[in-house]
């Protein structure tokens, strides 16, 4: 730190020279390693308690870079390079509204503590991958980072679950939001490995994918990586990936059934539609009701950022109130409109369409200027980023400790358009 102020303030380095830079994109590579390997770990050991959970090493990470960048602004040194790494213009849309709707929050403390959460994520994060990812060295250096935190989170849920026969899910205390966290990384981990030119890392690539499907304990993280993964088979060209995603697929659902059959688990009851009286609709659905019964009343103001549990139960009308819904088990794109209105749900949607477009035409082949060595890449980052979209049906993407993997995912899309040749501007 000292080095980088001395850098920074010295009269022999200009104001945008390499040295700056240079100082400042390590001291990013190390601080976004530590997120990524951070988020592994969630908030282990200290779940429970609200401090940790608000500076354990991911967001603690993204909080001292923000205090570096201010810092740099302040100095007048490398702002230039700093407002090229920030986001597209969907994300601050995005964050713009969810500060507006603080204004009609029941509680505005808990919507200034969720909203700030949010921009520290979606702003002060993206800018630390960006600036962390310089080349395609870094590029390949942070699938690496990325590959070895699903292992750690996958092989310490299957020693867990299977070995000790916790209710745990390794380092995730909970089903879903373990789900969502696999149900990202598994698809572009795994889809980078099974692209790889070795057979090893084919090998490795199938591991990963039939280990995170049986350490699954909610639909969502099965549904993620199957959708995703049945997405790159239909795009993909090549037959070998193409045979390897469906032999992955189906041992991992093979291993999956066996699993669950041999240990007290309840994941067979994430896949009913009613529950277990076989009489009332699931209470993950009646949720899904009263969120859009939400949005249909509160769709201007919606019910203030981070606010939903204040009011949903005042919207189920005439349906039952079973209390039956485990905590995370939450739609995501429905709890954001319900939260900041349609205009909340558009703006992020709008991110959604922006960055699935860059990464579909990458993946598709359509953009045809992407050079063949940013095959693997953009193959990799449209996997993961189809099982955000579909594992944000049943935990939300949004979520603390969640979140900064999905960030990493709409980077990774953009640097992969920067560095093999597309529609983004490399700076």
């Amino acid at each position: 730190m000292i080095g980088l102020v001395t850098t920074l303030k010295g009269d022999t380095v200009p104001a945008e020279s390499g040295g700056a830079d240079d100082r400042l994109q390590t001291v990013a590579r190390a601080l976004a390693g530590i997120v990524i390997v951070g988020s592994a770990f969630h908030f282990w050991p200290f779940e429970g308690n609200k401090i940790w959970q608000a500076l354990c090493p991911s967001n603690a990470g993204v909080l001292i870079w923000i205090l570096i960048s201010a810092f740099v602004v302040l100095l007048k040194r490398g702002r230039g390079k700093l407002v090229s790494s920030l986001p597209h213009l969907s994300v601050f849309a995005y964050v713009i509204i969810n500060v507006l709707s603080i204004g009609f929050a029941g509680q505005g403390g808990r919507a200034i503590n969720f909203t700030s959460k949010l921009a520290m994520i979606l702003v002060g994060g993206y800018t630390l991958f960006s600036f962390a990812i310089f080349s395609k060295r870094t590029l390949k250096m942070v699938y690496g980072l990325m590959v070895l935190a699903l292992a750690t989170s996958v092989c310490s849920c299957l020693v867990a679950r299977f070995w000790f026969l916790s209710e745990g899910f390794g380092f995730y205390g909970n089903a879903y939001k373990y789900g969502t966290y696999i149900g990202i990384l598994t698809p572009i981990c795994g889809t980078y490995l099974l692209t790889g030119g070795s057979i090893l890392k084919k090998l490795a690539g199938g591991a990963v994918v039939i280990g995170a499907v049986i350490s699954a304990g909610s639909l969502g993280a099965a549904a993620a990586i199957s959708a995703a993964m049945m997405s790159l088979a239909i795009i993909c060209a090549r037959r070998p990936v193409l045979i390897c995603v469906i032999f992955c697929l189906l041992f991992a659902i093979a291993g999956l059934v066996t699993m669950s059959s041999m240990t007290d688990t309840t994941f067979g009851d994430d896949f009913r539609l009613t529950e277990k009286d076989g009489i009332n609709l699931m209470q993950r659905y009646i949720e899904w009701q009263s969120e859009i019964n939400i949005l249909g009343e509160r769709s201007i103001t919606g019910t203030g950022a981070g606010c939903i549990n204040e009011y949903r139960s005042n919207f189920y009308y005439r349906l039952p109130k079973l209390n039956t819904l485990k905590a995370f088990d939450q739609n995501g794109w429905l709890a954001t409109g319900a939260e900041a209105g349609i205009s909340g749900l558009v703006c992020f949607c709008w991110i959604i369409v922006h960055y699935f477009k860059i990464a579909f035409y990458q993946a598709a082949g359509k953009a045809e200027i992407i050079q063949a060595a940013g095959e693997r890449f953009a193959k990799a980052n449209f996997a993961g980023f189809v099982g955000a979209c579909v594992a944000n049906l049943f935990s939300s993407v949004q979520y603390n400790g969640i979140l900064i993997i999905f960030v990493l995912v709409l980077v990774l899309i953009e640097k992969t358009d920067c560095f093999f040749g597309g529609t983004v501007k490399c700076e």
